[in-house]
């Protein structure tokens, strides 16, 4: 894309206006900016937390906990080609919300059946909604901005997903010393219902679907 004209700054600070005018005038932009944030904080969240559930709760083993991975690996694959198409079908917002509601069950049943045979069946299922994740959060958020500002925005909004990745977990670890791992899962998953939410109001795009 053609990048906009540069504009001349008189002091140190017109850049940073500008930037921040910029995102202003940018509503559908900061409305999916900030659910997106909202909803892997919630996903990092469970990252320090899902390993210790099944070590310390589950007395899963190493080989146990070898599957459960591998399963929702596996299932990946399988939905990187399955979204793709679903989208094309139903169209990317029919993915987003699916896929946003279908990651709230993983913590979720979880904590309620900590059996591992249960936990490698929500393993796999889960797994095949992240990859719908991984392919809708981008191409719904390249909706929102106009063509020309594709990287500023593409910046703003990596940066906001890196702060949840530090912050969360932290957050996480701090639940689970307070409520208890079990406790943390479920926090998670209120969260990314939350999340759901959120999503499940239609914004305003500047490119049609």
């Amino acid at each position: 894309q053609t990048p906009p004209t540069p504009v001349g700054s008189s002091s140190a600070f017109d850049p940073a206006r500008n930037y921040f005018s910029l995102i202003r005038g940018a509503p559908a932009f900061t409305s999916f900016a900030t659910k997106k944030f909202v909803y892997h904080f919630a996903l990092v969240l469970t990252q320090p937390i899902m390993p210790l559930f099944l070590v310390r709760e589950v007395k899963a083993t190493d080989s146990q906990i070898g599957t459960i991975t591998m399963a929702m690996s596996l299932v990946m694959l399988v939905g990187y080609f399955i979204w793709p198409w679903s989208s094309r079908k139903y169209g990317g917002r029919f993915v987003l919300l699916a896929t946003t509601f279908g990651m709230v069950f993983y913590p979720a049943l979880t904590a309620a059946t900590p059996q591992v045979p249960l936990i490698i069946l929500y393993s796999g299922i889960a797994g095949l909604f992240q990859a719908g994740l991984d392919l809708v959060f981008f191409d719904e958020f390249m909706k929102t901005v106009a063509p020309e500002y594709g990287a500023t925005f593409v910046s703003i909004v990596q940066s906001m997903q890196y702060l949840s990745a530090i912050v969360a977990p932290l957050i996480g670890t701090w639940l689970a010393d307070s409520i208890g791992l079990g406790g943390a899962l479920w926090v998670s998953a209120g969260l990314r219902l939350f999340g759901f939410v959120l999503f499940l109001r239609k914004d305003t795009r500047l490119v049609s679907n």
